[in-house]
Parts: structure tokens; sequence; C-alpha cells
């Protein structure tokens, strides 16, 4: 009888191991070089919305682990976006009012957790990028990192946007055209550019499940190929804490990362177990 219940037990755990590669197998792509972070580098996260930071919460992480400098610069107040509830949303403006005041506390406090030593959140326009001049935007991206001076910027990629938010896409943008324009040049420290991005079988999977992909990915361009990428299963339970700390923001993490709050965060970041990136040169 202990034989039985012995093979028995053995059999379920080999399936599941078994279930676990092939899950982890369509989802990421092992080809792509590993780094263990920036060592003795500072790092500036440019992005437009309080919650982008999601996208690369484990390697902020554990760059603070590392002991390096971070800063995220973030344009808006996301105050566009749903509320999940969190704001009486019956007058509009007084429902960007509110919603704006709730994003920033939820950001700072993602910024607390993850260990960012400088944040700044601006006033632009959530989903009004597109009205600002380009000029405008570039003259404070030089700004921040004048004051910061990172050696690495990182944004989203400026061909999709991650999934086609237009926001995504033109800071990314004006992000790039300013590190081509000014690298090499006296005063200027980022010396390296990287875009947050996907591998082929998650953008494949993204496609199928996520309603954001399924509505706003482009139908003739994909995300630029990940030229690396960190591994972030010892911080991910960070990652799961930084967003159930946006609370407004669940149901995009529900779509975007279903079942993070419902698997163990050991478990659930050995699946999704790396932060991708593209590097611009």
């Amino acid at each position: 009888m202990k034989k039985v219940v012995l093979f028995s037990l053995i059999a379920i755990l080999l399936l599941l191991a078994g279930g676990f590669l092939y899950l982890r197998g369509q989802l990421q792509d092992d080809s792509v070089p590993l780094t263990d972070g920036f060592t003795g580098e500072k790092v500036m996260f440019i992005f437009p919305h309080p919650d982008d930071e999601i996208t690369c919460a484990g390697t902020l992480k554990l760059l603070n682990k590392q002991g390096i400098e971070t800063s995220l610069i973030t344009f808006t107040h996301g105050e566009a976006g749903n509320s999940n509830g969190t704001v009486n949303e019956t007058d509009p403006i007084k429902k960007k009012i509110a919603l704006a005041d709730i994003r920033e506390k939820e950001l700072r406090a993602v910024g607390e957790l993850l260990g960012v030593a400088h944040q700044e959140i601006l006033n632009y326009p959530d989903g009004g990028i597109k009205d600002i001049p380009a000029d405008s935007l570039k003259k404070i991206i030089r700004q921040k990192i004048a004051l910061y001076q990172p050696t690495v910027l990182i944004t989203y990629d400026d061909v999709i946007g991650l999934y086609g938010h237009p926001d995504h896409r033109l800071m990314a943008q004006y992000t790039k055209e300013v590190f081509l324009a000014d690298k090499g040049t006296n005063g200027f420290s980022p010396t390296r550019l990287y875009q947050v991005t996907l591998p082929a079988p998650m953008i494949a999977t993204a496609k199928k499940i996520s309603a954001s992909f399924k509505k706003n990915f482009s139908k003739n361009n994909t995300l630029p190929t990940p030229a690396m990428a960190v591994r972030i299963s010892t911080a991910g339970e960070f990652k799961k804490q930084a967003m159930l700390l946006h609370a407004s923001q669940r149901p995009t993490f529900n779509d975007m990362q279903p079942y993070f709050d419902k698997v163990p965060a050991w478990l659930y970041y050995r699946i999704f177990d790396k932060e991708y990136y593209a590097e611009v040169k």
C-alpha cells in the first residue's frame, strides 16, 4: 500500500513538473542572454503612466538590492484610466482629479517598495502626449537626464508601445531621439538605452488571451527582438506586491498578467521569471 501511495505521489509530481515546464516553454525564450543587472551604473526609467514601471518592477528591485541608484520619471498621473471603483466616476472632471491623486499615491508607494532613489511624477495629460510639442517633451527628458546623470535609460519600445498605447510609443520615441542625438556629446551621461519588450512566444500568447493586446496590438509590426533578459524570480514577491499597491489598476493587471494574485509568487515567477529588453544602438 505504501509503495502504491509513493508511486502515485511521484507520478503526480512528474505530471506537475511536466506541466510547469510546458507552460514556461510556451512563454519564455531561453536563447536570450541573461544579465544580472547593471552593476556600477545609474539607471533611469522613463514612462508615461503610473503602473508602467510594473513592466520592469523585478529589475528595479534587483537593482535596489545591488545598491544601484535608480530614478523613475513618470510623465502623467494616469487620470484618464479606469479607477476600478476607487473614485466616483459620475463627474468626469472630479473623477480625473481624484484618480490622479490616488494614482500618485499608489506610484509613490510602489517606488518606496522597489527602492527607487529618485521619483518624479509630472503633470502632462494622460492620453494627450500626442498633443504636446515633441521638442517640449524632449527638453524635459534632457533636463531629467542632466539632473540625475544616469548611464542607462529604460523605457518602452517606439514601434508598438508594448501593446499599442500611443503614449507608450511616443514617450519611447522621444527618449530614443534624445539618446541618439546626444549620445557621446559632452555632458550627456547615458551610454545605453534599453526598451521593454517581450519574446515571440509571450507575444503570441498575449494576442490570444489579453483584451488589450487583441484590441490594440499592431497587425503589421511587432515588438523589438530581445537583446537581453533579467531573471526576476527572486524579486517576484515584490513585483506582485507592487501590482497589488496599484489597486485602481487591478483589471489591467488581471488582463496582462492573469492569476498573478491567485498563484503563489514563488511559483508564478518561476513561470514568468524574466523581464526582456531590446537595446537601441
